[in-house]
């Protein structure tokens, strides 16, 4: 089959998409699509944010983070804190999120999220559009239920995760109905 040659970009299949929780004391959640795992021994994650969001500033300031796992059943919850600023709005207590204190960090977890990554930003790195946080993973929560026979999480037990599929580039707010996710926070 002929290939043709496209435009530089960041085409990956499938994301993950995450939900992030940074900020310490005063936490909060973002979406997040840009991040790999990049070190096994010690475990590091690394997430990728663009310096005019929110909490990049809460990033550097915390230096903490904390990865989690929803479900396809939170898609509506990661479209939502993914769209809205925590700037403008407290998206925890807009969408009724329950948080659990972390176990190493100040930052809280997500406990409607069947997976926790506790992680501290070990380094930052300025790339042109986005700064690259590499936090050493502290803790890892996971529900016993998506434990394998050998002690490790099976992301197929949750259903599997949310995904976005297609080229990532900053998603089309214009095309998401604010208001719509508010609703359906609301459980309208």
């Amino acid at each position: 089959m002929a290939k043709r040659i496209l435009e530089p970009n960041t085409t990956l299949y499938p994301v993950a998409v995450v939900l992030v929780t940074t900020g310490g004391d005063k936490p909060n959640v973002f979406t997040c699509n840009r991040i790999a795992s990049v070190s096994a021994e010690p475990p590091r994650l690394a997430i990728a944010v663009r310096p005019n969001r929110y909490s990049h500033a809460l990033l550097r300031a915390s230096r903490e983070f904390v990865v989690n796992l929803p479900t396809p059943a939170q898609q509506t919850l990661s479209d939502f804190v993914g769209v809205v600023t925590g700037r403008e709005e407290d998206k925890i207590a807009t969408a009724k999120l329950k948080l659990e204190p972390a176990t190493k960090i100040k930052t809280p977890l997500l406990a409607d999220c069947p997976v926790n990554i506790e992680c501290s930003v070990e380094r930052a790195i300025e790339l042109d559009s986005h700064t690259l946080f590499i936090g050493l993973v502290q803790a890892v929560h996971a529900e016993e239920n998506l434990l394998d026979a050998n002690g490790d999480v099976d992301v197929a037990r949750a259903h599997g995760l949310v995904y976005a599929c297609g080229t990532v580039r900053e998603r089309p707010t214009a095309k998401i109905n604010t208001d719509d996710l508010r609703r359906m926070m609301k459980g309208e």
